[in-house]
């Protein structure tokens, strides 16, 4: 098994905002390019994308809370829904390390957001932790 790492150079912001947002963000992402993540849940909406972008949409969410500099690790597989501990044994290794994550999941894909001041360690420690993978349940698709 074969995992390749995905490492755009993009500058990731990460935004708290106000759920009564909701559908101005959705109108506003309609132009954007790109990496896009938004996700609801009961007290806020989350969005990933690109800092440039954000700093262009801030001004119109003046109650949202954001962070910067964050860098994608993306990994290059898609794994089965009955894949078992893929993200743990990534976030051990980061842990170990002293490395806060933001872990972000998608339908076919996994990635894990680091604090740029952090990715070079970050990248480090995720490829040590592909080559120790504790399990051998992955399926490519």
């Amino acid at each position: 098994m074969s995992i390749s790492l995905d490492l755009p150079e993009t500058r990731f912001a990460v935004a708290s905002i106000p759920l009564g947002q909701f559908g101005e963000l959705v109108s506003c992402l309609s132009e954007v390019e790109g990496f896009v993540s938004m996700t609801s849940d009961k007290d806020e909406i989350t969005l990933i994308v690109a800092e440039e972008v954000w700093q262009k949409l801030a001004a119109r969410f003046p109650g949202a809370r954001s962070q910067g500099q964050r860098r994608m690790i993306r990994f290059d597989i898609v794994l089965d829904f009955s894949v078992v501990g893929f993200i743990s044994e990534i976030s051990t290794a980061l842990a170990d390390v002293d490395i806060s994550i933001l872990s972000l999941s998608t339908y076919s894909t996994d990635a894990v957001f680091v604090h740029e001041s952090r990715f070079d360690d970050a990248v480090a420690a995720v490829k040590q932790a592909l080559v120790t993978l504790r399990f051998t349940h992955l399926a490519q698709h």
